[in-house]
């Protein structure tokens, strides 16, 4: 039996640092780059993905793991099987597809951890074709990350887990959140739903909060950066302030506030505690570059809450 298993997209992503790169914060990204030769100062290559980011960092907190993703048999999709191997959590349900190409990010970062991130997808979404609907009856929590807009199988998925009384975390993509009417009636259907400001705001504009009582997961999380995060639980809203730290690269950090947050809810902690928890985990990862590098053990974890008093 899985304390929980992750759903998503695995990919490699190569991370390109220039003080040449000058971008906007989230939401506003922009970057205009004048022709010749740019001088690149820092070049490296990383597993990423919230299927396998969220997988890794659950195995880190001694919980025992699966995760189901999908990738190609190209050399990235090799590069890739490689570095997971290293991994703990339990790779039965990664879908090496031959003939397929692996999902590849360019992701160009400025000297402030802001990046804009050049996306290939490479047709390897998790589909009804190798999804294994038998490991839902094998985990007590279910967390989903981006299944790159298939939104059917995200309501199959879901419908079978409610069936099967699995506890489900929901973290939608881009190409989700464009299905907001078939979005809305999933969400009753899960017991946390995830997303940050520039998400909430496109389902329910400017007055979001005042929707998030009504938007039917039993919690619902909005992280908002630097200003925090605000939860939902019983009809209440909170707010706990952001943790002071350096960006050094922000690719990663809602996966890894993800899996603290979860972490927290799963060992039984109050939502307050483990949204501190999450931030904790953001806040590693976002001092190092990669997805995967800054996520914390148990241990590491533990002992970050304990210094700030939670």
């Amino acid at each position: 039996m899985f304390d929980i298993v992750t759903v998503g997209s695995a990919t490699v992503d190569v991370f390109l640092r220039s003080d040449a790169f000058v971008i906007n914060d989230r939401g506003q990204e922009s970057l205009v780059l004048s022709g010749g030769k740019i001088e690149v100062a820092k070049r490296e290559m990383a597993v990423g993905g919230g299927g396998t980011n969220t997988a890794v960092g659950f195995s880190r907190l001694e919980f025992g793991c699966a995760c189901v993703s999908r990738f190609g048999n190209d050399w990235a999709g090799s590069w890739l099987k490689e570095n997971l191997e290293k991994e703990n959590f339990d790779k039965r349900y990664l879908r090496q597809i031959k003939g397929e190409e692996t999902d590849f990010s360019t992701i160009l970062l400025s000297p402030t951890g802001e990046r804009i991130i050049l996306t290939f997808r490479g047709k390897t979404r998790v589909d009804d074709e190798i999804f294994p609907f038998d490991v839902l009856a094998q985990t007590r929590w279910l967390y989903l990350a981006s299944l790159e807009g298939n939104v059917d199988l995200l309501e199959k998925i879901v419908d079978q887990a409610q069936k099967l009384k699995v506890l489900v975390a929901l973290n939608p993509g881009n190409l989700e959140l464009q299905h907001q009417n078939r979005l809305r009636r999933i969400f009753s259907k899960v017991k946390l739903l995830v997303l940050n400001e520039e998400e909430a705001r496109g389902l329910w504009r400017e007055r979001y909060l005042e929707e998030l009582p009504k938007a039917g997961p039993e919690i619902v999380v909005v992280t908002c950066g630097k200003n925090g995060a605000y939860f939902c639980q019983a009809g209440k809203i909170f707010q706990e302030p952001a943790l002071a730290g350096k960006v050094v690269d922000a690719t990663g950090a809602g996966d890894a506030f993800s899996v603290g947050l979860a972490a927290g809810l799963i060992w039984g902690r109050s939502l307050s505690w483990s949204v501190r928890a999450g931030m904790t985990e953001s806040l590693s990862v976002i001092g190092k570059i990669g997805a995967k590098e800054g996520l914390l053990t148990r241990r590491e974890l533990e002992e970050k809450l304990e210094r700030i008093g939670k």
